[in-house]
C-alpha cells in the first residue's frame, strides 16, 4: 500500500523553495543545508510521483504539478501551523508592538492578525504600518519591539526573510522609448529604493524626470496605475495589475531587496519571539 501521508518538512521545503525560487534561499528561510532541501523535494517528488521543479543552475521554477500542489500545501501548512499553535500558545501573555511595512499588503496583515487573535488570546497586540526606514528608526529607538520592512542594507542582526529582485514597474499601457525623460514616481529622500534608483539612472546615463516623491505607497501606485510614471517594487510585491518592464537598453538593473525582520536589541520576551515566528511564517506564505 503507497505511503499516502505528506511529510511536514517536504511540504515546508517546497514552499520554501516554490517562493524563494532558490534552493539556497529556501534553506537559509528554513535555517537547515541546500542538501538537506535537495533530499526532502526528491522524496515529496517520488511520494508523490510527479517533478515540482524545472531546475537550471540560475532559474528554479514549479512545473505545472508544482503549481498544481501549491496553494493546497501551503493551505496544509497554514492549517498545520494554526493547529500547532493553538495547543501552545494559551499561556503567552505580555504586551508585543509590532511594525509592517507598507508594500506587504493586506492579506498578510490580514492573515497574521486572525492567526495572532485565534491563537494568542494573552497577548496584547500593538500594529503600526508605514515606510520601512520610518519602522527601522522605531525599533532602534525601542518603540516597536519588531518590524517586517524591506530595505537595501542588510541590518546587524536582523532575520533576512527574502532577497526579491527590483523591478520597474508600471501600467500595461505605459509607454518609454528614450526619447525623453523618464518620469518616476519615488518616496522621500529618506527611502534607500529611491537613492538606489537615482544611482543607477545615473550611472546609466538615464535622464529622467522626478515627477512625484511621497511618503504613501497608495498615492505612489495611484500614479503609476494612470500610466503617469514608472516606480520601483520588489518583485513579490507589484500589484497584479501592474507590469514589470524589462528594457535592458532603455531601464537599469537595480539588483535586489532584503526583507528583513528587525528586533529590539536586549532580552527577548516570550511574546515578542511567537510574534516574530508568526510574522516569518505569513511572509512565506506558512
Amino acid at each position: 500500500m503507497p505511503d499516502t501521508d505528506l511529510d511536514i518538512k517536504q511540504l515546508r521545503a517546497f514552499i520554501s523553495v516554490a517562493t524563494e525560487q532558490s534552493f539556497t534561499g529556501a534553506a537559509k528561510a528554513l535555517n537547515c543545508t541546500q542538501g538537506t532541501i535537495s533530499s526532502r523535494i526528491r522524496a515529496l517528488e517520488n511520494q508523490l510521483g510527479v517533478r515540482l521543479f524545472d531546475r537550471a543552475r540560475f532559474n528554479i521554477r514549479m512545473t505545472p504539478a508544482g503549481s498544481d500542489l501549491f496553494g493546497g500545501a501551503q493551505a496544509l501548512l497554514e492549517r498545520h501551523d494554526q493547529l500547532f499553535g493553538h495547543a501552545h500558545s494559551k499561556n503567552v501573555s505580555g504586551t508585543v508592538s509590532m511594525g509592517i511595512a507598507e508594500g506587504f499588503g493586506s492579506p498578510l496583515l490580514t492573515r497574521l492578525l486572525r492567526r495572532i487573535r485565534h491563537n494568542y488570546t494573552a497577548l496584547s497586540i500593538t500594529v503600526s504600518c508605514g515606510m520601512s526606514w520610518n519602522l527601522r528608526r522605531m525599533v532602534d529607538e525601542g518603540s516597536l519591539d519588531l518590524a517586517l520592512v524591506a530595505l537595501i542594507d542588510e541590518v546587524p542582526g536582523a532575520t533576512t526573510l527574502s532577497r526579491p529582485r527590483l523591478q520597474w514597474v508600471g501600467s500595461s499601457d505605459f509607454e518609454f522609448d528614450g526619447s525623453s525623460p523618464l518620469p518616476i514616481a519615488s518616496y522621500a529622500d529618506e527611502c534607500p529604493f529611491r537613492n538606489s534608483i537615482i544611482a543607477e539612472l545615473d550611472e546609466a546615463g538615464v535622464t529622467f524626470n522626478e515627477i512625484l516623491r511621497g511618503v504613501s505607497e497608495q498615492v505612489i501606485v495611484s500614479a503609476v496605475r494612470a500610466g503617469w510614471a514608472l516606480t520601483v517594487m520588489p518583485e513579490n510585491l507589484v500589484p497584479g495589475d501592474l507590469k514589470v518592464f524589462v528594457r535592458p537598453s532603455l531601464l537599469p538593473s537595480l539588483g535586489r531587496a532584503r526583507v528583513q525582520l528587525l528586533e529590539t536589541p536586549g532580552p527577548e520576551s516570550e511574546g515578542v519571539r511567537v510574534i516574530a515566528r508568526e510574522i516569518a511564517n505569513a511572509y512565506r506564505g506558512r
